[in-house]
């Protein structure tokens, strides 16, 4: 076993590992944050085939979804945590994730290649998560990517391996407030009766140390989510029950809430090419829609296939940050379908255009280039405002793609 150091911002040594599911900055990051949590730990590799020391908190392992530290008292856990589903998954990595689950339960992941240990110091979190939670727990961990932050999040284990809890860790201004945008989209989910939609519930709100824990209840999807055609079908019913919760009276766009909130925005920005620009296609879409009446209602925001796994007649809905309500209907079908264009070709123009184009291509009666240039304007103006925000330049290209998008719609509409 080889000990590893970690102080200040010096860079963390990273384990070999498959490099199709684990990269230096996930592990790096992820180490870091292990170690954070664990005060007075200390790192140490450990070779395929050896146990972990008795004292090692956590190991780190790869992953479908990149690197995830686990319990090394708990080899049930490991198993557990590699049930990572959502609507992406296929026939396929249902059988892998079957497979790796048993082969890492019983061989407890020691023939992992080569993993990393968190050894010695006390695991507070732990303790700290078995009080909010009024049982004795353990959890994994992975880094989650968000727009503009990387926060830890969580699956909250109890004595029998069974997944309890997921808890998301605010660690920076920029996850802290992806916390309270949570929070606060929850509480307006949370209570309602749907018929389509599981939501998770929020059990607690607390801080550890300096870092915010936001607990919620967790979802169990079935690993079968079915074939290719329905993994690419937007839930149209669930996405229509969301939106129409907050139904309001349709009005002409000029008279919109959201419309002059976009036309406010532009005087908001910091950067006078932004202003320009941004301010030219509201004043365009204003011009061309100044008849358009348009209904209102709510939207998920980042309604993915990544965000949603399906239950029987229902779908389970997760990452709430960028919930709104008094927005145009019908912009939650016309992200799902962006999202998949350019999951499947990369961010740019071009793809954006074809997933819209698919999402229009679906939508009954008149309104779908309105429709497009709505949805365009939605997604692009809170990509310039977090762009010159905290993490802006993990969005900066991506805002560039959006307006660009946008700037091009009025001149080749899709």
């Amino acid at each position: 076993m080889t000990t590893v150091h970690l102080s200040g911002a010096a860079r963390v040594p990273t384990p070999a590992a498959d490099s199709s599911t684990v990269h230096d900055t996930d592990v790096e990051e992820l180490l870091e944050t292990l170690v954070r949590l664990v005060p007075g730990s200390r790192l140490v590799t450990v070779g395929a085939g050896s146990a972990a020391p008795r004292t090692a908190h956590r190991v780190l392992v790869p992953g479908r979804r990149g690197p995830t530290a686990l319990s090394t008292t708990r080899p049930r856990a490991l198993a557990e945590a590699h049930r990572a589903v959502d609507a992406t998954t296929t026939p396929g990595d249902a059988m892998g994730l079957l497979g790796t689950r048993a082969w890492t339960s019983l061989t407890a992941g020691q023939l992992l290649r080569e993993r990393v240990a968190v050894v010695g110091g006390t695991d507070g979190l732990a303790d700290h998560l078995s009080e909010v939670l009024g049982q004795r727990v353990t959890y994994t961990m992975r880094i989650e990517e968000a727009r503009t932050s990387r926060r830890p999040v969580l699956s909250v284990l109890d004595a029998r391996d069974r997944r309890v809890a997921r808890a998301d860790l605010g660690v920076s201004p920029a996850s802290r407030s992806d916390l309270d945008a949570e929070v606060a989209a929850l509480a307006q989910v949370g209570p309602r009766e749907w018929t389509h939609l599981e939501v998770p519930r929020v059990l607690s709100r607390t801080s550890w140390d300096d870092i915010d824990v936001l607990v919620t209840s967790t979802l169990r999807a079935p690993l079968w989510q079915g074939g290719a055609r329905r993994r690419a079908e937007p839930p149209v019913e669930a996405m229509g029950e969301l939106s129409t919760a907050w139904a309001e009276p349709a009005v002409r766009l000029e008279e919109m809430g959201w419309m002059r909130r976009q036309q406010d925005l532009v005087d908001m920005l910091r950067s006078r090419t932004a202003r320009q620009r941004f301010g030219a296609v509201v004043d365009r879409l204003l011009h061309d829609a100044r008849r358009t009446t348009w209904p209102v209602g709510a939207w998920h925001g980042d309604w993915t296939a990544h965000h949603m796994a399906r239950r029987g007649p229902q779908v389970q809905v997760w990452g709430w940050t960028r919930f709104e309500t008094g927005v145009p209907m019908g912009l939650d079908p016309c992200h799902f379908l962006v999202s998949a264009a350019t999951d499947r070709d990369g961010f740019t123009p071009s793809a954006v255009r074809a997933g819209l184009a698919e999402a229009l291509r679906r939508q009954h009666g008149p309104g779908a280039s309105v429709l497009g240039a709505l949805y365009l304007l939605a997604v692009t103006s809170r990509e310039l405002v977090l762009a010159e925000g905290p993490g802006g330049h993990r969005v900066a290209e991506r805002a560039e793609v959006l307006l660009t998008t946008l700037e091009d719609w009025f001149t080749s509409r899709v």
